[in-house]
């Protein structure tokens, strides 16, 4: 009976309303994330649907085509009205594309040098899922150069030392990458590698200033609260509006510093991974003959780099999100009257944070479906965390758009905040784990 009671005693400690507000929250974030990110690898899975565009049109390649699916791929097949890839990549709505170019079929008849086929890659957008689509057509490739070397080593007799050399590497794959309307010779996977090295970073940034920022002035405000220091600053000959102005200017000045230093070293990371890193992980590519761009000059030809707008643009979208943070904060601290309710309140903040910060880690916003799109843009601080890769895809509206809507968002909190501190909710209005207990407490003593 001892151990009973102990034990409903110990479950009345660790079951407290925040506690079980957490696995409901926790639950539901994670069916909300479930369904977006099982969206997201679906889109993923279609996008990695195999394309073959046949230029040659012989009876050679009719018939390696047909033969791919022994070898492990089964492409759909498509017909091309230009040579504009990524035109004719827009027009079927396909991501990846291997075309077979005309004299394909004699130069393996003949084989008296290597062949090769072009793979062309369309990149829309950042995050993991998007280098899917570029395993599906490596695959396709290594089929066909399978089929190729099985195909000299039946029908080929007596070969010579050169095209018996060639049956190790009989297929060269010329590999194109598409966006923004430009085409360049360069691998999707080593461009899409440079594309979230730089775009990856600001949401890790943004999440941990933004959690850092809010603890910080949640604990400041309930210590206050706690001191009673903050009753003796109200009560002192000066404007409730005039505190709360203060505490906000602090904290926009905090905000400024938080964006001006990443946004400084921000800079300096890209200089030096458009530097150094890009040429010398890329010197073989520099220099080869073919016109084969580096990394770097692929994203500058392909309109990628940012500008000194740009960077504006993506500073103010930064400190609109670091302020909008600190005002939500500023409300939730009013309310927190202990550590422990602090830890509670700010966690829907850490939860709302994650939320847009998981999904852009591996999926491109953009390719969502429209209603998990509007859901995530609703959340202040996925503007920002797509706001770089908006920028390098030209979605300069999106970027403005969020812009004004985290302005409107940041004006409502504040008006929230103004109402609270010019109001007596600001000390009625308490968030304790602690404060059942105390009404039970109080109600037996009486």
């Amino acid at each position: 009976m001892k151990l009973g009671n102990l034990v409903k005693k110990e479950l009345k400690e660790l079951l407290t309303p925040q506690a079980i507000f957490s696995m409901i929250f926790t639950c539901v974030l994670l069916i909300v994330m479930g369904n977006v990110m099982g969206g997201a690898m679906n889109e993923a899975f279609n996008n990695s649907e195999v394309n073959i565009a046949d230029l040659d049109g012989s009876d050679f390649t009719a018939d390696m085509i047909a033969k791919l699916p022994d070898y492990g791929a089964d492409p759909k097949v498509v017909s091309l009205e230009s040579d504009n890839y990524q035109a004719e990549m827009n027009r079927l709505d396909i991501k990846n594309l291997v075309i077979i170019p005309e004299g394909f079929g004699d130069k393996v008849l003949n084989g008296n040098e290597a062949v090769s086929v072009d793979c062309v890659s369309l990149v829309t957008g950042g995050g993991l899922t998007s280098s899917m689509q570029n395993i599906s057509a490596s695959s396709l490739t290594s089929s066909i150069s399978s089929y190729i070397k099985d195909y000299t080593e039946t029908v080929k007799m007596g070969m010579t030392d050169s095209e018996k050399a060639l049956i190790d590497e009989p297929l060269v794959t010329v590999e194109y990458t598409s966006a923004n309307g430009k085409t360049v010779q360069v691998s999707s996977d080593m461009l899409i590698g440079m594309l979230m090295s730089q775009s990856m970073i600001a949401p890790f940034a943004v999440f941990f200033l933004i959690l850092m920022a809010s603890q910080m002035i949640m604990t400041a405000i309930s210590t206050e609260k706690i001191d009673k220091t903050l009753e003796t600053l109200m009560s002192a000959p000066v404007s409730r509006l005039t505190v709360l102005s203060a505490k906000m200017i602090s904290a926009v000045i905090v905000a400024l510093l938080n964006a001006g230093a990443m946004i400084i070293g921000f800079a300096f990371y890209m200089q030096n991974m458009m530097g150094g890193a890009t040429a010398e992980l890329e010197s073989g590519a520099a220099d080869n003959s073919a016109g084969i761009m580096t990394g770097a000059q692929a994203m500058a030809s392909l309109g990628m780099t940012l500008g000194v707008g740009d960077m504006v643009m993506f500073g103010l979208d930064l400190f609109l999100t670091i302020a909008i943070g600190l005002s939500i904060s500023l409300i939730l601290g009013a309310m927190a009257t202990d550590t422990k309710s602090v830890q509670t309140l700010i966690m829907p903040v850490m939860m709302v944070t994650m939320i847009p910060f998981f999904v852009t880690l591996f999926a491109d916003v953009n390719s969502l479906s429209p209603v998990f799109k509007g859901i995530m843009y609703i959340i202040p601080f996925t503007h920002t965390y797509t706001a770089m890769t908006n920028l390098m895809f030209g979605h300069t509206s999106l970027v403005v758009g969020g812009l004004i809507y985290q302005a409107v968002f940041f004006a409502v909190c504040m008006y929230l905040a103004v109402k609270m501190f010019t109001s007596d909710l600001l000390f009625t209005m308490n968030f304790s784990a602690d404060s059942g207990r105390k009404k039970r407490f109080a109600g037996k003593k009486t």
